[in-house]
């Protein structure tokens, strides 16, 4: 009787311990198994994604590429079939590509180049057919490089892409036909500031040793963008960092002091808009201190722009850090018909200011935070810095005939010194341009008009028009 009792109990915990042991494995499995889900996802995620705005809407034509080192600093894309695309996105597992260019393997001549690729690049250019590119890197150590992505991306002539020229008052008070670019929208700069208690003042101009009233600069200049861009919008960018009446507070105050004078101000602006025939008001008020100066800004916009004529446009110039919930959220901003990304002047650890990865970055924020692409306009800047980091601004109209097409930095004499100065090239403007169309934003806006040359051939301005416009001609016509 013992032995029938034993063997019934022995088999119990033999089947007992086969559960627990299936249990454990079954645990350790699915323990694996969650963890290499996460490492799939932090590998997937590891590298920055092209907006679904083309990765949703385009088709990866280099779905099945491949990238092989064929020699020292040259790499062959193969993208296993042929294909008509005109734009390419590379990235780096590191970043060390200092510059690079893309050839065909029939033509030893780039038909691109330009400098970094790091995490993110997005190339333009005039459509290509091809299943293999040619990949030339400088760099400053090893490299290797993630699959790649290629789009043909068609020109939508029903695009409301514009392009804005913010230009100073002194430079629209001497504008004449002879200096003509494209533009779409002006912005007058310099020209009307508030007070503390919310008026709008304007400075006097000395022109040629004459003193001249502001107003009369401002409108003389309105007239001289009429008469050259009879179908331009024309806004005035209103600043408060000019003391008036010895008012002795900072920037900061003043905005502050202005916008709790809803009504005064709301008044100023709306005779502005009249007395000068203007299309809209723009408000350059890029770091408030507190999160109560915030609110005034935001609490006075959201009032002002129920008192605008419908027909007026109403913008403002932000800056991607100030973008958050606590500050500048996408729903305070949502009263402006467009803010302008002020991408120009935050320096990468080379010392280069407004790279390509940089513009990405910041839209890719803002997005995230909520802001419509559609109300975007991408600033990009007409000057360059010393890669020092010395204070020394530089006009691109002095130095456009020294930078070839493909390039950045060129070598100007500061303060009695060669330095190394980094600028926004064609091509860079260019990729920046048709980055901001084909994701959908209102525009590019370039800071500011008298920077550019007056070359067509060199003009940053006639870059960023082809831009917007090129494929209707070079790349419909391929594809007919």
């Amino acid at each position: 009787m013992t032995l029938f009792y034993i063997m019934p109990v022995a088999h119990s915990f033999c089947v007992y311990t086969h559960y627990i042991c299936m249990k454990r494995y079954f645990i350790a499995l699915t323990a694996a198994f969650f963890v290499f889900f996460s490492l799939s996802l932090c590998s997937c995620s590891s590298f920055d994604p092209t907006f679904p705005e083309i990765s949703e809407n385009y088709e990866d034509l280099a779905s099945k590429a491949t990238i092989t080192e064929i020699s020292d600093g040259k790499y062959l894309i193969d993208f296993k079939k042929s294909a008509t695309f005109n734009r390419l996105v590379l990235r780096e597992k590191s970043d060390g590509v200092i510059s690079f260019s893309l050839s065909l393997p029939s033509s030893p001549s780039p038909f691109y180049g330009n400098d970094f690729i790091g995490s993110y690049r997005y190339c333009s250019f005039s459509a290509v057919t091809t299943d293999k590119l040619l990949l030339s890197v400088t760099c400053e150590n090893d490299v290797s490089f993630l699959r790649p992505e290629a789009y043909y991306i068609p020109f939508s002539p029903l695009s409301p892409f514009s392009v804005t020229s913010y230009i100073t008052a002194k430079a629209a008070f001497f504008l004449t036909d002879k200096n003509k670019n494209p533009s779409d929208v002006f912005d007058i700069i310099y020209s009307a500031y508030l007070d503390k208690d919310g008026n709008v003042r304007f400075p006097a101009y000395y022109i040629d040793g004459e003193k001249i009233a502001g107003e009369t600069v401002l409108a003389s200049g309105v007239a001289n963008i009429r008469a050259s861009y009879p179908r331009a919008r024309i806004l005035v960018t209103v600043l408060g960092d000019r003391e008036f009446d010895n008012d002795s507070l900072t920037v900061q105050q003043r905005h502050s002091s202005a916008f709790s004078n809803k009504e005064v101000l709301t008044a100023s602006l709306l005779d502005l808009l009249s007395e000068f025939g203007l299309d809209g008001i723009s408000f350059d008020y890029e770091y408030p201190v507190s999160k109560s100066d915030y609110s005034l800004f935001t609490d006075f916009c959201a009032y002002f722009d129920a008192f605008l004529p419908e027909n007026k446009l109403f913008t403002a110039a932000v800056s991607a850090w100030c973008v958050d919930r606590s500050r500048l959220s996408a729903g305070s901003l949502s009263c402006f018909d467009r803010v302008t990304l002020m991408a120009y002047d935050d320096p990468d650890t080379r010392g280069c200011h407004s790279t390509f990865y940089s513009a990405y970055s910041q839209l890719m924020r803002l997005k995230k935070q909520g802001v419509p692409l559609s109300r975007i306009s991408l600033g990009l800047p007409l000057y360059s810095k010393p890669l020092d980091g010395s204070s020394s601004v530089l006009s691109y109209a002095d130095y456009a005939d020294s930078l070839p097409l493909f390039d950045n930095v060129t070598y100007v004499d500061c303060d009695g010194q060669s330095k190394a100065c980094y600028f926004n090239g064609r091509q860079l403007v260019t990729d920046k341009t048709s980055l901001a169309q084909d994701i959908g934003l209102a525009g590019v806006s370039v800071w500011h008009y008298a920077l550019d040359s007056s070359d067509p051939a060199l003009s940053l301005l006639w870059a960023a028009d082809r831009a917007r416009g090129r494929r209707a001609t070079a790349d419909q016509a391929k594809l007919a």
